[in-house]
């Protein structure tokens, strides 16, 4: 199995023990994307709640780091500029939901999610490239359809999964509070032969 995978223009591949250092920098130092990928899961935290969450992180990414788990298809990678600095600028992967687009251990769909961390390398396509290569990766691993799952404040990620081609499947209604503020959760979906074609919205 093929550890890397690229493009060109980002690389692909699991995680170095180098990354844990960006990783904890990014969940307790540089944290503005945490505004936009899962916010709930930071709002209304105590220091030491957050404390007790980035400890428990950080012995799982040294453990994956140093005890790399065989996956086909490999679920968690980060994300690198493919140049001479291969700067590591974030993490990309897959989870398991149900029917009801609920996350689970073992299921038979599978999510992708992303994140780019330093602000100085967005609007410049290397999310886009990272999601199409590994989306590429999943159907060539014979996995039938992607989806994605954004809530509907993130305009971002919603006109990202648009430009992929995914499409709405479901959405939940006032499922997320952030910043004050009820939002929808939303699933996309992605069928092969969809990938680079514009959503037309719902199915």
């Amino acid at each position: 199995m093929d550890h890397v995978l690229r493009d060109g223009k980002v690389l692909l591949r699991p995680m170095k023990r180098s990354d844990v250092d960006d990783r904890v920098r990014w969940e307790s130092e540089d944290t503005e994307w945490q505004l936009w990928d899962g916010p709930w899961d930071y709002e209304g935290k105590t220091r030491e709640t957050l404390k007790k969450q980035l400890e428990e992180l950080t012995a799982a990414w040294l453990s994956r780091a140093e005890h790399p788990v065989e996956q086909d298809p490999m679920l968690s990678l980060e994300i690198c500029v493919d140049d001479k600095t291969q700067t590591h600028i974030g993490w990309l992967g897959a989870y398991y939901i149900d029917d009801a687009c609920c996350i689970v251990d073992d299921g038979t769909r599978l999510a992708v999610g992303i994140t780019i961390v330093p602000q100085s390398v967005r609007r410049k396509g290397y999310a886009q490239a990272a999601l199409t290569l590994y989306i590429r990766y999943l159907f060539s691993c014979g996995v039938p359809e992607v989806y994605t799952q954004t809530w509907s404040g993130n305009t971002r990620m919603i006109c990202l999964a648009e430009k992929l081609g995914f499409s709405e499947y479901m959405r939940k209604k006032d499922l997320r509070l952030v910043r004050g503020q009820r939002y929808d959760g939303l699933t996309f979906r992605l069928l092969p032969g969809q990938l680079g074609v514009s959503g037309d919205g719902r199915p």
